[in-house]
């Protein structure tokens, strides 16, 4: 049975809530780089937590490359350029609305790079009947979805086929990029459903994608996945040429 992983810190605890609330303010702009964050007590009143939990969180914030404590100075949020921008929680802290088109840019193009090489793997290993039959049920459902019209819960299903080939593709490192292509996904179909309240969604190169997966033909497996990587990163590029023309 192919497995799914969730790589991102636990969000148990009050803690655990801290990261990740505290991590999305950071990331998404409300405390800005350099900016020293309000004392301790604010967040405590907050979280309703411990001095201890706040401490905690602060500490994986800080091994996330998001804060700093300066002696005699507080804490402050660091430059951009000390981030971990791939850990998977960081990334996931980005929101697909307020991203900025450079940032969905770059992300984009790293996907590029990695997801036909954990295709090409992939579909390098020896997948049973179970397994395939596992992404092909996926398939089905996205395309029933697409006939009815319930275009979220298709776009759930699609993040959850390439999650799955991600995490089944045999390299550790590979694995932990998964949110690099959660963000470029959800940021296509966000915008699509805001602009043609359609999915930007071709089910013909999903199926084509997983029989070339199935039979084992690497190069071919590669070609579909470059085909739908290259599909959303111009629809990006083309909303920001849109962007910058309605701008000017």
């Amino acid at each position: 049975m192919l497995q799914r992983i969730s790589r991102q810190y636990p969000k148990t605890g009050i803690h655990g809530r801290v990261v990740h609330e505290l991590g999305k303010d950071i990331v998404r702009g409300v405390f800005l780089p350099g900016q020293r964050l309000p004392n301790e007590n604010v967040f405590i009143d907050r979280f309703h937590g411990s001095r201890t939990a706040i401490r905690e969180a602060f500490r994986v914030l800080s091994a996330k490359g998001l804060l700093e404590a300066r002696q005699r100075a507080g804490t402050h949020v660091r430059l951009r350029h000390f981030w971990n921008l791939c850990d998977p929680d960081v990334l996931s802290w980005h929101d697909a609305v307020s991203i900025s088109e450079a940032e969905i840019r770059q992300i984009s193009e790293l996907r590029r790079l990695f997801e036909p090489e954990a295709v090409r793997l992939f579909s390098m290993t020896r997948m049973s009947e179970q397994e395939g039959d596992e992404l092909l049920t996926l398939l089905r459902k996205m395309e029933r979805c697409e006939i009815l019209g319930e275009y979220p819960e298709m776009h759930d299903l699609r993040l959850r086929f390439h999650h799955t080939i991600m995490e089944n593709c045999g390299n550790e490192y590979l694995r932990t990029m998964h949110s690099v292509v959660r963000l470029v996904l959800d940021y296509v179909f966000t915008r699509s459903m805001q602009e043609t309240k359609l999915p930007d969604i071709n089910m013909r190169w999903y199926y084509l994608l997983l029989d070339k997966i199935k039979s084992s033909d690497s190069e071919a497996a590669v070609s579909a996945i470059r085909s739908l990587t290259v599909r959303d990163h111009e629809a990006i590029l083309e909303r920001d040429m849109h962007r910058t023309r309605v701008v000017a």
